[in-house]
């Protein structure tokens, strides 16, 4: 029921954007092009949702000559050369699919640019088309989607941010704000919302350090340290359902229960307790005050940023840009194996399948061919049984009716949405054009299993001289950067120059993504045998465990020439596969604790690269 419920609202809205662009299409003389003005429109309102309302605008307004382009210009220079449309139409696809390299708030983006420049392309025109109709379809769609777009997110423009905020404070995301902080640039820059922003970074930070040193303290320390975190886990989800608020009364924001440990504990731990609570103190007063004022926040630093992305996806080693170059090729094949047959009318159900299953990941790719595969074989066992029991008459109230029923179907069961799909598109094409259904229903089959050829095809190939990494060659680099990292932390402990914060920001960065790859390797790597698994979660565990710890020794208000020495000792042993080094003599109680915690940490690895490196 709660599917039906979650598709209904999604029938009302796609019935909405489709049938009222099309039916206004209409009305404004847009001939046979309405069709192609109401699914722009689908796609450009699903790429345009997603954020705050001020930048879903900029972006759509940013996206629609690309909208333009994509959807019409194939189709115009069609009149003029084939070869260039189809040139013109595989660069915005090999455009779009690289798209969501530039980040999490492009990943709708990428996919809504592709789809309505294919459906562009190979949608059949019903009779004659001006230039003005084909380019007034794509241009009316974009804009029913900014009037739709601003009716919807003006009564609280904000939800999004607040959302995301909330959910990087105390809710699922808790463990990543970078969505929250990528919205909150990208809207206005409230200055409460920067404080909360900060003050839930800094929480949740001190909480990773407390709840690594749990492994080193006696029962009776660790559960007085447990209790401490299990307060501030409670308070921060209360203050994130107060972030969610449009309006907020501060009398309303609960007040903080701070838990204190009523035991000794070692080395600056009890420190690090009473950062955390001044850090949910902190939290609450950005809340409860809520300062609407701007942060000038140099804009520069996000277009350097997106700079940077765009450079990376465009390195032969990005994985996007491969998956962008396989789109490319598999459209290709595809458009000239529809061009072969033209005119026909099941060539748009073809380029878009095609489209459609090839995914950055071949596992996506595997899953999406069997929706697609599945689904199109129910849907054509219904459709064939309905031919031999029902009249001819009944297909075209058949196919819209499946219309209707698979939309409520389509984000949670695909397979039902797929089979739906068939039905709809063989009924439909079958009583307009005037077409046998029996050898439409054949047709339909075939090209959704050449789709499928061409998208496994160029799904799994790769870019040449590109090898994918293994997983010795992914474990090496994640301990060569924990070991730049350590480094730059002991330099840091040092005073000197390698220390600051432009070269260690980068660094941790670095040391996190490499670590978090080892468990989430790259598109088409071979993942770790069994022998393999238990070495590769202890070795993450040990990474994880130093990137704590050096968060910590970066917290140090003092420097440290012997916790400088065996931490720089500690980074050769992770990049040379040296033995670890022994613990100093350490004066100060809470050195002694960080170096036993990484000690234990590059035990770990160590132990863990005689399984993950050959011999």
């Amino acid at each position: 029921m709660n599917v039906l419920a979650r598709g209904g609202g999604l029938l009302v809205v796609i019935l909405a954007v489709v049938g009222g662009t099309a039916g206004l299409g209409a009305v404004l003389g847009l001939g046979g092009t309405m069709i192609l003005a109401g699914l722009t429109a689908l796609f450009c309102f699903i790429a345009a949702n997603g954020g705050p309302l001020l930048p879903d605008l900029k972006l759509l307004a940013a996206f629609a000559p690309a909208v333009m382009i994509g959807a019409a210009g194939p189709r115009l220079l069609g009149q003029v050369s084939h070869a260039a449309a189809i040139a013109l139409l595989v660069l915005v696809v090999f455009c779009a699919a690289l798209l969501p390299a530039l980040g999490a708030r492009y990943v709708t983006v990428g996919p809504g640019l592709g789809m309505s420049s294919v459906f562009g392309y190979g949608f059949q025109l019903t009779g004659a088309a001006s230039v003005g109709q084909i380019l007034g379809a794509p241009a009316l769609a974009i804009g029913v989607v900014f009037v739709l777009r601003l009716l919807t997110g003006l009564g609280d423009p904000g939800k999004p941010t607040r959302a995301a905020l909330a959910d990087a404070l105390g809710g699922p995301d808790r463990e990543s704000a970078e969505r929250a902080v990528r919205l909150w640039l990208a809207d206005r820059p409230l200055r409460w919302q920067a404080r909360v922003v900060a003050a839930g970074l800094r929480c949740h930070g001190t909480a990773a350090v407390l709840r690594d040193r749990l492994r080193v303290l006696d029962a009776d320390q660790a559960a007085a340290v447990t209790a401490v975190l299990a307060a501030v886990e409670a308070a921060l989800t209360q203050l994130a359902d107060a972030v969610r608020v449009k309006t907020l009364d501060p009398a309303g924001v609960p007040e903080v229960e701070r838990v204190d440990p009523e035991i000794g504990l070692p080395g600056d731990t009890r420190v690090l307790v009473d950062d955390l609570w001044t850090a949910v103190a902190a939290v609450r007063e950005a809340v409860s005050t809520r300062d609407e004022s701007l942060v000038d926040f140099p804009r520069h630093i996000v277009r350097t940023a997106l700079r940077r992305e765009a450079a990376g996806a465009l390195s032969w080693r990005s994985a996007q840009l491969r998956h962008a170059v396989r789109c490319a090729l598999g459209m290709l094949l595809a458009v000239v194996i529809a061009s072969l047959r033209p005119g026909d009318p099941l060539t748009v159900s073809f380029l878009m399948t095609t489209f459609a299953i090839m995914q950055p990941e071949w596992r996506d790719t595997l899953a999406k061919v069997w929706q697609r595969v599945a689904g199109s074989v129910a849907g054509a066992v219904v459709l064939a049984l309905a031919l031999w029991l029902l009249p001819h008459s009944a297909l075209l109230p058949l196919g819209l009716v499946a219309l209707l029923v698979g939309f409520p179907f389509m984000q949670a069961q695909p397979l039902v949405f797929n089979g739906c799909i068939v039905l709809m598109s063989v009924s439909v094409n079958a009583v307009t054009k005037h077409l046998d259904p029996g050898a439409t229903l054949a047709e339909y089959v075939l090209l959704v299993a050449l789709a499928v050829a061409i998208a496994l095809l160029f799904g799994f190939a790769a870019v040449p001289g590109v090898p994918k990494p293994p997983v010795a060659q992914r474990f090496s680099d994640a301990t060569a950067a924990m070991g730049e990292l350590l480094g730059s932390v002991a330099a840091r402990l040092r005073g000197e120059p390698g220390g600051d914060a432009r070269e260690v920001g980068p660094r941790f960065r670095t040391a996190v993504r490499t670590h978090q790859d080892l468990l989430a390797p790259e598109p088409g790597t071979r993942g770790p045998d069994s022998t393999q698994r238990d070495a590769l979660d202890e070795s993450v565990e040990g990474l994880r465990g130093l990137a704590a710890s050096a968060g910590a020794m970066l917290q140090r208000r003092t420097g440290s020439a012997e916790l400088a020495g065996f931490t720089a000792d500690a980074a050769a042993a992770l990049t040379t596969g040296a033995p670890p080094p022994s613990r100093p003599d350490l004066p100060d109680e809470e050195e002694r604790l960080l170096a036993d915690l990484v000690l234990a940490d590059v035990l770990r690895i160590s132990r863990g690269r005689a399984a993950l490196t050959p011999a």
